[in-house]
């Protein structure tokens, strides 16, 4: 039951985020009375809202009045730093209907959101307002992640960090406020560095954080960087287009340099976890790749020339695991 009626505590999230249930309350908490004149809502929908999301543990009950939950103060508010809903929307608008044909996706082994032409990424770049929800999505699901990585790899021997298909700049932000020594560079396409360049801004990281526009594909990576991120990036794509990234992160590094591949990873036997293996179906919803094993990147990166490859274990929502390969 719980898995056939998930939709259920999905949509009920979302329309709560669509309503901005959760800033419009926060600190003052509401009753369903008050609800309807906020939302605009009729009493009988306002009252079963509320009664769903304190379920689901996003508000809490005192005193006759409803309230956010921690969990929904610290991440469903939309001016706390790691405001969540900008994921929470981009699933609801983006991806509810289309994963509704996934077993088409099954049968034909075509993504569903764009189709086979011009491409994903050229796609929503192509339509400004998907362009903002994308990347917006983006940065709420790779803040965590970010902070995650700079708790997890030590940066204190490298000078700068280029973070290749960086969209919004939430890992390079992140990594940044924690080593204070660190330069940083998001490289992506022009649409999703107008984003990165309000983020970097907003965090007061202008002046640590550059942004370049390039296309990782058609173009050499940029030089001058000692260790390259390469964020939920890889399981975009084939093993084949993996492979030609990563030669081109080494051929841009020095020698004892790094490259960091940050992931939600299939175990080796690909049984799981269940958040990879979701992605990975998402994966085949949105565009040509799937969620790889840890052993998979490992042959890929020794393939292109690292060595000395290194596990480091992580818990976020947008990334389970890093690779570390070396320079040598």
């Amino acid at each position: 039951m719980q898995i056939a009626t998930g939709f259920w505590a999905a949509k009920t999230l979302a329309s709560a985020v669509e309503l901005d249930l959760f800033t419009r309350i926060s600190g003052q908490g509401t009753t369903a009375e008050e609800l309807t004149k906020l939302l605009g809502l009729h009493p009988r929908p306002a009252k079963m809202l509320l009664s769903g999301c304190a379920a689901l543990g996003l508000l809490v009950r005192r005193e006759g009045r409803f309230f956010n939950s921690s969990l929904a103060e610290e991440f469903l508010v939309r001016s706390k730093p790691y405001y969540f809903g900008g994921f929470v929307t981009m699933l609801d608008r983006r991806l509810y209907l289309a994963w509704n044909r996934l077993t088409e996706a099954l049968k034909t082994n075509r993504a569903q959101t764009w189709g086979d032409k011009p491409g994903l990424f050229e796609a929503i770049a192509a339509h400004p307002e998907e362009q903002r929800i994308f990347t917006e999505a983006m940065h709420s699901l790779s803040a965590m992640a970010g902070r995650a990585v700079a708790e997890a790899f030590d940066f204190s021997k490298y000078r700068r960090l280029l973070d290749v298909g960086g969209g919004s700049g939430a890992y390079c932000i992140e990594t940044a406020k924690r080593w204070p020594h660190l330069q940083a560079v998001v490289y992506d396409i022009a649409p999703a560095l107008e984003v990165a360049r309000e983020k970097i801004a907003e965090a007061g990281l202008a002046g640590r954080i550059l942004t370049l526009e390039g296309d990782f594909f058609t173009e050499a990576l940029p030089k001058g960087s000692d260790v390259i991120l390469l964020s939920m990036i890889l399981h975009d794509w084939t093993p084949e287009k993996d492979l030609a990234i990563l030669r081109k992160c080494y051929e841009a590094l020095p020698s004892s340099g790094a490259v960091i591949v940050s992931e939600l990873m299939m175990d080796d036997d690909e049984t799981g976890p269940a958040p990879a293996a979701l992605m990975s179906l998402n994966m085949l919803i949105e565009c040509e790749g799937r969620n790889y094993t840890w052993a998979e990147y490992t042959e890929w990166l020794e393939q292109c020339g690292f060595r000395d490859i290194q596990r480091i274990p992580l818990q976020s929502p947008g990334a389970n695991g890093l690779l570390i390969g070396y320079k040598i």
